[in-house]
């Protein structure tokens, strides 16, 4: 039997490599989900597991309503190795910026026997000096019919990224579009599957010194901005840094989500002061504000001896974008003590910026991420039938403490 899917065909009855060798899931779900606030549409990816091994990359874009009722389903088979950890959209496209992989024959025979994680399957691919970005109709309007999604616009810089902040188009009158799209990106040098992070998954302990290198190389904020003539073929693609005013590695950018793919003017992120002798760069301890329009960058910090998490954003669901709470775990080293801090959002740098801060009854591991959906409540990889007709649950994950991953039943498959 066929299944006919947008760019290629395949056996239904053929079981994947990842399920017949290893026993994994068949699928995979991103970390990152999007809401889309102007159709009031929940957006969930997922790709195929056996990807890590094939010179393939599957994607599955699923849509549900307010009642988790899927409304519209996608999948795209590209010809190109990737890794996707985020991603973001427009009102006419999914966006993916590529991180380019191939399979690593030493590491898988590692990770098989057991000594090594299943990521040393994988290694990085720098063998092009560019960045793909494939834009992936969401529409089938006239413009995405025209234009072949298959082959991606490569940006003029080769960067692995890390999260995409958000996407939107703006259209001219001639018919041609300007795609924006802001992310925290770093260099293929520097990024290590072994060494997440400065994580070392043997002795589960974060080496900061990893994180403190040239700024180039870590983390850092940029623009890409895309130009499709009214034919949909790109006219130019440019990367620049998101700000000329902040010139210090950051990541997690976040804004408002009631303007996840359209425009907005303040971006939020974690980054640093850059005072310390020891650590300049990392572990972060600032909550920085830069407005879009004008490049300015204003931020928050908690104080000495103290470095915070992945920021949140809570909006108050009015007209002004300003108007929400910015959430983030504050690790007070010398007091041993983790704190919740709610921060205004328009007031970030002012020093009334803190609305409350209340002490967390359990230390929390350093490393503490935003919300992400959790795989084994909602049945996403077993079958595209059952994905969203369980209610969504969130949870607070400690990305460095993999055995709160495993007593809280989630799959390690599941994370990218």
């Amino acid at each position: 039997m066929l299944c006919g899917s947008t760019g290629g065909i395949r056996l239904v009855n053929e079981r994947p490599i990842t399920e017949r060798l290893l026993g994994m899931p068949p699928k995979r779900t991103l970390s990152h989900y999007k809401i889309d606030a102007k159709r009031n549409m929940l957006l969930v990816l997922s790709c195929d597991a056996e990807d890590m091994f094939l010179p393939k990359s599957t994607f599955i874009f699923h849509e549900f309503d307010s009642n988790f009722e899927l409304k519209q389903k996608k999948t795209f088979l590209i010809p190109d190795q990737l890794m996707i950890h985020d991603w973001a959209f427009t009102d006419s496209h999914y966006i993916l910026i590529g991180n380019r992989i191939k399979l690593s024959m030493p590491g898988m025979l590692s990770s098989v026997t057991g000594l090594e994680p299943m990521i040393s399957t994988i290694s990085l691919n720098p063998s092009r000096s560019t960045t793909p970005i494939y834009l992936l109709p969401r529409s089938l309007d006239k413009k995405n019919r025209a234009r072949d999604w298959r082959i991606p616009v490569e940006a003029p810089s080769q960067l692995w990224t890390s999260h995409v902040c958000n996407a939107f188009e703006e259209k001219d009158g001639t018919g041609n579009i300007d795609i924006k799209i802001q992310a925290s990106v770093c260099s293929y040098q520097w990024f290590n599957f072994k060494k997440m992070f400065g994580y070392d998954w043997q002795s589960e302990k974060l080496d900061p010194s990893f994180m403190n290198v040239g700024m180039k190389e870590v983390p850092h904020l940029v623009q890409i901005s895309i130009m499709l003539n009214s034919n949909g073929a790109c006219s130019w693609c440019t990367i620049a840094n998101s700000s000329s005013h902040w010139n210090k590695p950051a990541d997690f950018p976040i804004i408002n989500p009631l303007n996840s793919g359209q425009s907005h003017r303040f971006m939020y992120a974690s980054s640093t002061t850059g005072s310390r002798k020891l650590l300049p760069y990392f572990p972060y301890d600032s909550v920085i504000k830069l407005d879009c329009d004008t490049g300015i960058v204003k931020s928050w910090c908690p104080g000495s001896r103290s470095f915070i998490g992945e920021p949140m954003f809570i909006s108050k669901k009015t007209t002004e974008e300003e108007d929400g709470y910015i959430v983030v775990v504050e690790y007070a080293v010398l007091k041993q003590r983790c704190y919740l801090v709610v921060l205004d959002a328009k007031r970030v740098g002012h020093d009334d910026a803190v609305i409350v801060k209340m002490e967390v009854p359990e230390h929390l591991r350093f490393g503490l991420r935003n919300c992400h959906p959790i795989q084994s409540d909602w049945d996403a990889p077993s079958s595209d039938m059952y994905l969203g007709r369980r209610n969504m649950k969130l949870r607070i994950m400690g990305t460095f403490h993999t055995s709160k991953w495993k007593k809280g039943g989630i799959d390690p498959w599941s994370i990218p």
